[in-house]
C-alpha cells in the first residue's frame, strides 16, 4: 500500500475518529474550532445550548471551562490571568441523578435531597478550579480560611479550616450521600443544606479574590435530570446570584420543563436565558466553513512526506457534475436504443443540435414522451426551441433521473453517487460528529484501494464510505432505549420507500425525501399520542430532522406542526435524494405499520403514489432482507 506516512491509519483515526468529545482527552483544546455563536456563550447572561448529539456542545462547554481556557491561551499563566470569564464544568451522570429517584420518601422531601446534593457538587467544582489555580499557576490559594469554614457550616459539614479540608470534606460528603440516597428506606439522608445558600457563600468569596472575573457554571447532557431535577436547577438558574450564572448543553426536546420549585415562576427566553439552537445558528453555508476549519486543522497535522503537498479538504473530496456522474452511471447505454430510433424522425441539423444538448436532458426529453405518451420527436422540437417548460422540468427532473440510470439493469456496485465536500456537509447536516466520520472513512478506504493522503479520493470510494457511514448510524439505534428498535424499524421503513419513489420521478413529484402528518378528526387518540412521543424521540436521536410546517395549531408541541425528513446520512444508503426537497402526506396509523407491518405498509403507501416495491434493494442493504420481505441486488445480479 503507497502511503505518505509511517502509519497513515492511526494517524487518521487518532485526528478524523475521535468523534466525541470524550474520546479526545486533553487534545480536544488543541483541535479546538469556534463555531459562529461562540461570542454569544461568553457573556454574563445564562445560556441553553441545545442540539442533537455530535453538534459539539461537550466540545464548546469543555472549552468555556477554565481547563479549556488555559488551553486555548497556549498555557500561560499571564494570558490565563487576562481572561474574563472562569467556568467549572460538569457533564451530568444519569447513573447518579437518577437514583435520587423512588416511592420510599414523596417527592418533596426528593428535592431537598437533590438541593443538597447540587450544593456539594457546585462546590466540589469550584474547589477542583481552586486547587488546580494553585497547582498549575502556582499562585495563593484563593479562599481564606474564614471563607472556608463558612462553606462548611452552610453545608452542614465537618468544620473545614482550610481549602485543602474544605475539598476533603465536600467530597466525602458528596460519597456519603450518594450511598445514603442508594439506601433510601433504611435511612433517609439527613444534615441537608438549603439549596444555593452555600454556592452564594462560595462565589462571594472569591469574587473578591478575583474582583475582574465572571463565573460560568457549566452543564453539560442537561437531558440526564428528571422533570423535578430540572425543575430545581432551573430555580438555580433563574436565581443566578451575583457574579456568576450558568450555561447548560441539552438535546432537543431534552428542556422538558421550564418550572420553577416556584409554581407563579418559569424560566422564560430571553429574560431568564438566552436559548442558541444549533441547527439554527448553522446554514449550509455557515456549517461548510466551519467543518472546513475543522478537517484542515486536522489535516495539517498529518505527516506528510511531500513538503508541496496541499491538503484541503475540498480539494481531497472532489465532487461531480451531474452530466460527469450521469455517464459514470452509464447514462449512454440508456440512451443507445430510444436514440437509435429516434433519429430517422429528425433532420440532420435538429439530430446533431440534440446530440449536442446534454446526456440527462436528452434522457429527460425521452423519458418525458414515453411517460406521457406524446411523440419524442415533437417533444425534441419543443426542447430545442427553448420552451420555457423544458427549463422548469429541467430544474425540477434533471438530477432526480441520476437515481433510475441503474434501475432494472442487474448489476450490483453503485446506484447513485454521493462525493463531494459539498455533498458531504449535506449529508452531515449540522453534525460536525457525522462530518468526522464521513470523513474519516473516506480517507481510511482510500488508503486501502492504494491511494495517498495527499491525492483527490475517487467519488466511488468517497460513496461507499458514505454507504457505510449511514449503514452504521442505522443499526447503533437499535441500542438507543426502549424507542430504539422502533427507531430501526422507522428508518428502515421510510428509507425504503423513499428509494422506491425516487426510482421513478418522471410523471410524480420528484425528490421526494421529507413526510408531514395528515390524521382526520377520527384518528385514534392512543395512536396520536404514540406518534408524538416516538417522533420527538427519533429527532432528538437524529433518526429524524424536522422544521416548522405549514400547518398552524393552537399547540406548539403538536407533532403535526412539523414537517420530517430522514437525517440525510442514511441516504447513500437507501438510495434517496440528501436534499431537503419534497414531501408526502402520512397518517400517524400509516407510520406505525410501516414500523410494525412494513411488507404491508410500504406496498400499500407505495400503491396509492402509483408505485410499487417490483425493485430488488440496493445491495447494500443485504442485510435486511429478512425485514423487508424481498431480495438484494447483489443477490439478484448472480
Amino acid at each position: 500500500m503507497s502511503s505518505d506516512v509511517s502509519n497513515p491509519q492511526e494517524e487518521l483515526s487518532t485526528l478524523f475518529g475521535s468523534y466525541k468529545a470524550e474520546w479526545l482527552s486533553e487534545r480536544i483544546f488543541d483541535l479546538f474550532t469556534e463555531p459562529t455563536y461562540w461570542p454569544e456563550l461568553m457573556t454574563q447572561r445564562p445560556c441553553i445550548l441545545e442540539g442533537g448529539r455530535g453538534t459539539g456542545k461537550t466540545t464548546v462547554l469543555r472549552l468555556l471551562a477554565h481547563e479549556g481556557q488555559y488551553a486555548l491561551g497556549g498555557r500561560q499563566a499571564d494570558t490565563f490571568d487576562q481572561k474574563p470569564f472562569l467556568g467549572f464544568y460538569e457533564r451530568i451522570d444519569t447513573n447518579r441523578v437518577r437514583a435520587f429517584a423512588g416511592t420510599e420518601i414523596p417527592e418533596s422531601m426528593w428535592i431537598r435531597i437533590f438541593g443538597h446534593y447540587l450544593n456539594l457538587r457546585l462546590v466540589s467544582a469550584v474547589l477542583r478550579f481552586t486547587t488546580w489555580y494553585s497547582s498549575h499557576l502556582g499562585r495563593s490559594e484563593l479562599i481564606s480560611d474564614e471563607l472556608c469554614r463558612s462553606v462548611a457550616y452552610s453545608l452542614n459539614l465537618d468544620v473545614s479550616p482550610n481549602q485543602y479540608d474544605l475539598y476533603k470534606n465536600v467530597r466525602n460528603g458528596l460519597l456519603k450521600l450518594e450511598a445514603e440516597v442508594n439506601n433510601v428506606g433504611e435511612k433517609v439522608p439527613s444534615g441537608l443544606s438549603l439549596q444555593k445558600a452555600p454556592v452564594d457563600v462560595l462565589m462571594e468569596g472569591l469574587s473578591e479574590s478575583l474582583p475582574d472575573k465572571d463565573f460560568f457554571f457549566l452543564f453539560d447532557e442537561y437531558e440526564n435530570f428528571s422533570p423535578y431535577q430540572q425543575r430545581v436547577v432551573n430555580t438555580f438558574i433563574k436565581h443566578s446570584g451575583t457574579g456568576y450564572t450558568f450555561k447548560v448543553g441539552v438535546r432537543e426536546f431534552g428542556l422538558r420543563t421550564r418550572e420553577t420549585l416556584n409554581p407563579a415562576e418559569q424560566l422564560t427566553s430571553p429574560a431568564d436565558y438566552v436559548k442558541i439552537r444549533i441547527s439554527e445558528k448553522f446554514g449550509s453555508a455557515e456549517f461548510a466553513d466551519f467543518a472546513a476549519q475543522v478537517c484542515n486543522s486536522r489535516l495539517a497535522r498529518l505527516k506528510i512526506s511531500d513538503p508541496t503537498a496541499v491538503l484541503e479538504i475540498n480539494q481531497i473530496l472532489p465532487g461531480l457534475s451531474e452530466e460527469e456522474e450521469a455517464h459514470r452511471l452509464k447514462v449512454d447505454e440508456v440512451l443507445a436504443e430510444p436514440l437509435r430510433r429516434l433519429q430517422p424522425n429528425l433532420t440532420p441539423a435538429q439530430w446533431k443540435a440534440f446530440r449536442d444538448a446534454p446526456a440527462l436532458e436528452q434522457l429527460l426529453v425521452i423519458r418525458w414522451a414515453e411517460v406521457h405518451d406524446e411523440p419524442v420527436e415533437k417533444l425534441v422540437i419543443e426542447y430545442l426551441e427553448g420552451s420555457p417548460e423544458w427549463t422548469n422540468r429541467i430544474n425540477n427532473y434533471g438530477y432526480a433521473l441520476l437515481f433510475t440510470l441503474q434501475r432494472g439493469r442487474g448489476r450490483g456496485g453503485i446506484q447513485k453517487y454521493y462525493s463531494g465536500w459539498d455533498v458531504f456537509t449535506s449529508l452531515a447536516a449540522g453534525n460536525i460528529r457525522y462530518l468526522l466520520e464521513l470523513v474519516e472513512q473516506t480517507l481510511l478506504l482510500h488508503l486501502e484501494s492504494g491511494g495517498r493522503l495527499a491525492e483527490p479520493v475517487d467519488p466511488s470510494v468517497q460513496t461507499r464510505a458514505a454507504q457505510q457511514v449511514g449503514r452504521k448510524n442505522l443499526t447503533e439505534l437499535e441500542g438507543l432505549s426502549v424507542h430504539g428498535a422502533r427507531l430501526t424499524k422507522l428508518v428502515l421503513g421510510l428509507g425504503r420507500i423513499f428509494q422506491l419513489l425516487a426510482l421513478k420521478p418522471i410523471g410524480h413529484t420528484p425528490e421526494v425525501n421529507e413526510f408531514e402528518l395528515i390524521d382526520s378528526d377520527n384518528t385514534s387518540p392512543d395512536v396520536i399520542k404514540d406518534v408524538a412521543e416516538l417522533l420527538p424521540f427519533a429527532v432528538s436521536q437524529l433518526a429524524l430532522l424536522r422544521k416548522a410546517g405549514t400547518k398552524v395549531s393552537n399547540d406548539p408541541s403538536d407533532t403535526r406542526d412539523f414537517d420530517y425528513r430522514l437525517h440525510p446520512i442514511f441516504s447513500p444508503t437507501f438510495v434517496f435524494s440528501h436534499r431537503q426537497k419534497r414531501k408526502m402526506g402520512i397518517s400517524s396509523a400509516e407510520l406505525l405499520e410501516v414500523i410494525s407491518s412494513p411488507q404491508d405498509a410500504i406496498p400499500a403507501l407505495l400503491a396509492r403514489r402509483k408505485r410499487s416495491v417490483d425493485e430488488v434493494l440496493p445491495e447494500q442493504l443485504n442485510f435486511f432482507e429478512a425485514y423487508f420481505g424481498t431480495r438484494s441486488q447483489s443477490a439478484d445480479s448472480e
